[in-house]
């Protein structure tokens, strides 16, 4: 029977002599094990198969771990039974869920490679991401929010309106697109019944033989990431890197000492809640409290006065509104049921954004909990190179993004790749048993950012300590970061160039109380035309996710810029907080 404890090797934490340069490698206490998210699945069960897996309050549903093996084998036996081989591409479309929780553990089971879609995504983002793995298959939700997802993939595939249901589709646009499947009770046109799938077939001997075939090295999931020109990238991650860094996440919080019990806001689409909270709930056999579809803080709210946690995931933003929600049903409405709710929390853990001195101290007052964990890395390290330690100090957690990751290397380096002295700001670059296997479909990309020797360059500006704790000292880009959500400027300025009184534009992030960062765009109107901010706000709308639309927009004659022409977004930036003043 396998075990998730791995073996234990006595604690050496070892900085290889650098000359005082920044660079740390934290070799862990544990060994790296080789195993895939299935394997980890399969070691629950057969350990806690009566403890809850996931519990979807939304739903009214809950599996044991039991349970969701049960489920992830039948319908990845189904999904092999379909059509679809190992390696072909499986995307998850909706939001939190019962059924996306199983169909991650069962791509992982059938060696299919999960890529998890934005469930804001408009048509054409749909299209791009399908198109750039080659997305095989699909399992999403009927409908999210006020979206109707069969509408709006028979826009994405104009023949899944007139296909018969129950039958692959052939699409001309989307060639490699055969199956979708709908968590829907209706047979809709063009699509299969998620249960169906599920039950449609009693053995799952096939799915038993694939699995002893994977190698944990092979590919588990596709992330996709803005990149430095607006278009998403598609980064890899291997079965190894996510199991393990899920392991070691879930041990700095704590989960392997006791029954946990985790309160997920975050998405399951991103590697927070992909890694951080399927797999890592797997591995730790820890339960996963999911409040609703997408995050909504009186959910949350309601999940955490009827569900007693012991965990909670969020953003900084999720943070803000839920001590809000919390504060106004103790003070206002005094709800006794929650506030026996909020007396279990041994971790809370924060990530997407960095969390400010004030949030931290509210959010331990509001939870009664001192040990929060910052959750850092990004999508392509799997994601965590930096976590906090159970023993750190107010200070450390407040000032700093951690110490550094079990089996982590981390170096600091200037323009030219030298390494800085500690305590320098500079780029920082990981190695790893985390780091992605590629760009999907990129050989270029993948070598832009990860070098002949193995480290990943990263983007961010960062110090580190000799201790090995890094403090964020700002964005090598120009990415917005609203509420953990990542926006590239150039997404939103593509979209706005295109309307016919526009002349020109640039979009930049600007502070924000609540969401860290808003998105704002600073337009030229070509002579003689008028615009006004609502009908820029309305132009974007269908086009680009709701998240990325501008909260603000600044009409301009001109804009500043370096000798050499450049635009100067800082000044944009600055001249938006002076009009703030």
């Amino acid at each position: 029977m396998l075990t998730r404890r791995g073996f234990i090797i006595p604690l050496v934490i070892v900085r290889k002599i650098s000359g005082g340069q920044s660079y740390f490698h934290n070799p862990g206490t544990e060994a790296l094990r080789p195993l895939t998210v299935g394997q980890l699945l399969d070691a629950a069960a057969a350990e806690w198969p009566n403890r809850n897996a996931v519990v979807s309050l939304h739903e009214n549903k809950t599996l044991t771990f039991s349970e969701a093996r049960i489920q992830s084998d039948r319908l990845g036996a189904g999904l092999l039974a379909l059509g679809l081989q190992p390696g072909d591409r499986i995307a998850a479309f909706g939001g939190n869920s019962v059924h996306w929780y199983v169909t991650a553990l069962a791509a992982a089971k059938a060696g299919l490679i999960l890529t998890g879609l934005n469930p804001n995504y408009e048509k054409d983002e749909v299209v791009f991401t399908l198109k750039k793995v080659g997305v095989k298959a699909i399992v999403a939700d009927p409908v999210y929010k006020s979206t109707n997802y069969h509408q709006l993939l028979s826009r994405v595939v104009p023949e899944l309106g007139d296909a018969p249901a129950s039958a692959p589709i052939n699409s001309q646009s989307l060639p490699t697109l055969k199956y979708v499947i709908f968590a829907s009770d209706e047979n809709l046109p063009g699509s299969f019944r998620y249960e169906d799938v599920l039950n449609s077939t009693q053995s799952t001997s096939s799915l038993q033989e694939v699995s002893k075939t994977l190698d944990p090295d092979q590919p588990f999931n596709i992330q996709f990431t803005s990149g430095t020109t607006g278009t998403p990238k598609a980064a890899v991650l291997s079965h190894f890197g996510a199991a393990n860094n899920a392991h070691f996440f879930g041990k700095r919080c704590g989960f392997h000492n006791q029954a946990s019990s985790i309160c997920l806001q975050v998405p399951f689409f991103h590697v927070f809640g992909t890694v951080l909270g399927i797999v890592s709930g797997v591995d730790h056999a820890a339960t996963l409290v999911l409040p609703g579809p997408s995050f909504n803080k009186r959910d949350t709210v309601r999940a955490l006065a009827k569900h007693k946690c012991t965990a909670i995931y969020g953003t900084p933003t999720m943070y803000v509104d839920v001590c809000e929600a919390i504060k106004d049903e103790l003070n206002v409405k005094g709800n006794e049921e929650l506030r026996n709710g909020l007396q279990g929390f041994t971790v809370l853990v924060s990530g997407g954004a960095l969390c400010t001195p004030q949030l931290f101290s509210e959010i331990s007052q509001t939870f009664n909990c001192t040990n929060l964990q910052s959750a850092f890395g990004m999508s392509e390290t799997s994601p965590i190179t930096f976590t906090n330690t159970h023993e750190d100090t107010f200070e450390q957690r407040t000032s700093t993004v951690g110490f550094v990751a079990d089996h982590q290397e981390v170096k600091v380096v200037d323009a030219d790749g030298r390494m800085v002295p500690f305590g320098t700001p500079g780029e920082v670059w990981y190695r790893g048993y985390s780091t992605m296997l590629g760009y999907w479909d990129d050989e270029t990309r993948t070598a832009e950012v990860i070098t002949k020797s193995g480290w990943l360059k990263s983007g961010d500006q960062l110090l580190l300590t000799e201790q090995g704790y890094g403090t964020v000292v700002g964005r090598m880009k120009d990415q917005i970061n609203r509420g953990g959500e990542k926006i590239m400027p150039s997404e939103v300025e593509n979209i706005l160039q295109t309307h016919h009184a526009i002349q020109e534009v640039h979009v930049h992030g600007v502070p924000d109380k609540r969401m860290g960062e808003e998105v704002c765009a600073c337009i030229r109107l070509l002579n003689g035309c008028q615009l006004t901010e609502e009908e820029v706000k309305s132009f974007c709308k269908g086009k680009i996710a709701r998240f990325k639309i501008p909260r603000y927009v600044r009409f301009m004659e001109d804009f500043p810029k370096t000798g050499s022409g450049k635009i100067q977004k800082f000044m944009l930036r600055k001249q938006f907080e002076e009009l703030q003043q």
